[in-house]
């Protein structure tokens, strides 16, 4: 699992985003709320705690998780490490047929990923903001192997039982996201969930929205 400082300016207060399969940290780059160090998290291929000492020296902290990101902060996190926990266009259920994505589609995924294949998920997920995020700038992605052995990686964690370790306290669910679909997201969150009508499975294109989950709108 890699760790990146987008911002880290001895602001007291922290926002980690646990990010979802397949991408880096340009995913937030426009990202740079006032007030905020800002931590990243991605490429599962291995899955492991961030060091206690690194969180403990703010007093208020904020999570954001996107996609298979809530699972792995499920994972890796304990009750009470964050003020605030907000899922974007994911469940801790990631690989479910009544919670997440369906079985089928997934497997179907991991089966045909390829450089056509990865394409075309990429479209899906980021939706208008693909192009200026990834179009010009597919061939900088992390090799296509190491990404198939990430979602090698989160599949084998989605099928790990586990008990529930964190306080969600709000999601967001896309009304266009391709890739979890919204009932399902919807399903899982029930009161505690947002329909964003137009939003595809990439959230952060809407940094009002994000702000505003912060507190900062």
């Amino acid at each position: 699992m890699e760790q990146h400082w987008l911002i880290r300016n001895g602001n007291t207060r922290l926002l980690v985003v646990a990010l979802g399969w397949g991408a880096d940290p340009r995913a937030i780059g426009h990202l740079t709320p006032d007030g905020y160090d800002v931590l990243c998290l991605y490429d599962y291929r291995t899955v492991e705690p961030v060091p206690a000492q690194t969180l403990a020296r703010y007093p208020q902290r904020t999570l954001m998780a996107w996609s298979f990101g809530v699972r792995v902060a499920e994972a890796i996190f304990a009750r009470g490490t964050f003020g605030a926990a907000v899922a974007l266009c994911g469940t801790p259920r990631p690989v479910d047929d009544a919670l997440g994505i369906p079985v089928r589609a997934f497997e179907a995924t991991l089966r045909g990923l390829s450089a056509a294949g990865d394409l075309k998920f990429n479209r899906r997920t980021y939706g208008e903001s693909y192009e200026a995020l990834l179009g010009p700038r597919q061939a900088e992605q992390r090799p296509l192997g190491t990404r198939i052995a990430e979602l090698e990686s989160l599949y084998r964690l989605a099928q790990t039982p586990y008990t529930p370790a964190l306080d969600w306290t709000r999601a967001v669910a896309g009304g266009r996201d391709l890739i979890f679909p919204p009932a399902n997201q919807l399903r899982y969150w029930g009161d505690r969930a947002e329909l964003i009508a137009d939003m595809p499975h990439y959230p952060f294109a809407d940094r009002d929205l994000i702000l505003r989950y912060l507190g900062n709108e």
